[in-house]
């Protein structure tokens, strides 16, 4: 939030404390920070989300999104009404549906948050026209998404997780 005076006392903050210190590199700004100018860049930044393309702040986001996550189908399953889906049967299915089991999980950096439970709704994913829903947990090597929407679906296909239709920003 470029405009918050909050960052002038975080800065101002930071002088202070670096007096204390023996002369070293210094470093205070992330992706947002760099955006506030020359001030807040010391001897280095750690710009990080701006990088691949994400918002850093409110009022800049000046790099194109770099950064494509897809996942194939392996398998997909029609799946009656009443079952559960993922690990714990933490969802539990409202309609028969189709499920696709992708190849992606936590271990490839798909965050486990992206899961969806009875509690709460989950990520998405994109395939043809569709927004599809991530169901039941994100589990190390795989997620289930509910294809029931998307009649085109087929084993093999990739199923986009951030891309065009599902930005950076949202996911993160």
């Amino acid at each position: 939030e470029p405009r918050n005076p909050l960052n002038e006392r975080q800065r101002a903050c930071f002088d202070t404390l670096r007096k204390r210190l023996p002369p070293t590199p210094a470093s205070l700004a992330n992706s947002g920070g760099t955006f506030l100018g020359p001030d807040y860049h010391y001897d280095l930044v750690r710009p990080g989300i701006a990088l691949y393309g994400g918002r850093a702040s409110i009022a800049h986001a000046p790099f194109a999104p770099v950064v494509t996550l897809e996942a194939r189908i392996l398998q997909i399953h029609d799946v009656e009404a009443g079952q559960s889906v993922g690990y714990g049967a933490v969802e539990k299915l409202a309609q028969r549906t189709r499920i696709a089991t992708l190849g992606v999980g936590y271990a490839d950096g798909y965050h486990r948050l992206a899961g969806s439970s009875d509690q709460k709704p989950g990520g998405f994913g994109h395939i043809g026209e569709a927004y599809v829903p991530i169901v039941g947990r994100v589990s190390m090597d795989l997620i289930t998404v509910d294809v029931g929407e998307a009649p085109e679906a087929r084993v093999g296909d990739w199923v986009e997780l951030i891309g065009h239709h599902i930005p950076l920003d949202d996911v993160a």
